[in-house]
């Protein structure tokens, strides 16, 4: 049995186009589901869905998200962590270990 790890690239889609998944960014880090770390390396996402790799490219990313303004309209709250190791999900949710895969 093999395991396949693939990167993980997110699109940010800033208009009202569809988008896999609506986030909401809190700065309340005990309402987040995930706590996530930006990373300017895809190499560092490779598998691990709590740090997320900006992808230039709508085509290239494993799924786009659109921020929301309230966390009643999102499907994901999360919060941008300074630390990758401090990343990771707080909470358990339905996303976890099915967010490169659109809904």
């Amino acid at each position: 049995m093999s395991l396949f790890l693939s990167f993980l690239s997110v699109f940010y889609i800033t208009t009202s186009t569809t988008a896999d998944y609506k986030v909401f960014v809190t700065k309340n880090r005990s309402e987040a589901d995930l706590w996530v770390w930006e990373t300017n390396s895809k190499y560092q996402s490779m598998g691990n869905e709590e740090i997320w790799f900006k992808s230039n490219s709508r085509s290239q990313s494993s799924f786009t998200v659109r921020y929301v303004k309230t966390k009643y309209q999102a499907d994901l709250i999360i919060y941008y962590t300074n630390s990758r190791y401090q990343a990771g999900w707080k909470k358990n949710h339905k996303l976890k270990n099915n967010l490169n895969i659109p809904k």
